[in-house]
């Protein structure tokens, strides 16, 4: 059972990974140049968001467990004030969304390795409205790492676009779950 659970994407169908926003399907998409590659005009970014969140969140909570034996002692327990989990979490962000966007720009179908299933719910969310909020998360994302990054100079050490990918991601969330609260 546990090893059926670790490889997860052998059991999804396609249907599994039609959660929005979905790569490419941007109906308010800006006028592309004609000169720029195929490749190109296929990355996402409101995509990429989404579908690196939760690698983050997987591999935080693993550096973060990894630690439990020294909270108090010489790690804090709280995720925004321990270095370990931070450098663990602005990583993974520098490794997973390259992946994720060269994925979609080869045209390789990379969802089914995400670890996030599509219920019918998912499907009848609107693809503009979807893409409204995250790119609002992004916005936000986005001056929080510049007032972060100059600002307060706290943090300055963690210098990944994590705030813009989870805040794009989050707003996703929040969307999802007021879906599902307000029964839409």
């Amino acid at each position: 059972m546990a090893l059926h659970a670790l490889f997860f994407w052998t059991s999804k169908t396609p249907q599994d990974n039609e959660w929005h926003p979905f790569p490419g399907a941007n109906p308010n998409r800006p006028a592309v140049p004609l000169n720029l590659p195929n490749a190109v005009q296929r990355l996402d970014i409101q995509a990429t968001s989404v579908d690196v969140a939760p690698f983050i969140a997987g591999v935080g909570g693993l550096a973060h467990i990894r630690q439990a034996n020294q909270f108090g002692l010489e790690a804090h327990a709280s995720v925004f004030r321990n270095p370990k989990t931070l450098l663990a979490m602005h990583r993974t962000v520098l490794l997973v969304a390259p992946v994720v966007l060269v994925c979609q720009a080869a045209g390789l179908e990379y969802r089914s390795f995400i670890p996030r299933w599509c219920h019918d719910r998912e499907r009848r969310r609107v693809e503009e409205e979807v893409r409204t909020h995250v790119d609002v998360g992004m916005y936000a994302g986005a001056a929080l790492w510049f007032v972060r990054m100059y600002g307060f100079r706290v943090g300055r050490a963690y210098w990944a676009p994590i705030d813009v990918v989870m805040g794009g991601a989050l707003t996703d969330l929040m969307h999802r779950e007021y879906g599902k609260a307000h029964g839409l």
